[in-house]
């Protein structure tokens, strides 16, 4: 079984619990795994501050090994672009599908309702 077989939005929702997972064990290291309960509520506060500090610890990996830091939030903006706009587009194709089942059972439901008119009005001559 593959993460994207329920769709982008528990795909997604899979990758902020690879983040929570990361966020956990960094915060294991720094004395900030207080702010984690193991589910994905988590206070703004608390992941801009542990974030903000993983995040900024890889920018030091990166500089020492001759890459620019920018270029890691450049790349990951695309990636998060490209993944929001996946499940994006699949709500529009499911909310799409949706109306067009709606509108067939109404249009079966007025046909039925015509074809009754039809029958009714043949027994009353």
């Amino acid at each position: 079984m593959s993460i994207y077989d329920n769709g982008a939005a528990e795909t997604n929702k899979t990758r902020a619990y690879w983040a929570l997972s990361a966020l956990e064990a960094f915060g294991e290291h720094t004395g900030q795994r207080e702010y984690f309960d193991g589910t994905l509520t988590i206070s703004p506060e608390a992941i801009r501050e542990v974030a903000g500090d993983l995040v900024a610890n890889i920018f030091h990996l990166a500089r020492l090994n001759g890459l620019a830091p920018e270029s890691i939030i450049s790349s990951a903006e695309m990636h998060f672009e490209e993944e929001t706009r996946e499940e994006l587009e699949e709500a529009i194709e499911t909310a799409a599908e949706e109306l067009v089942t709606e509108a067939a059972t109404e249009l079966e439901a007025s046909t039925g309702i015509a074809r009754l008119e039809d029958f009714l009005k043949g027994q009353a001559k």
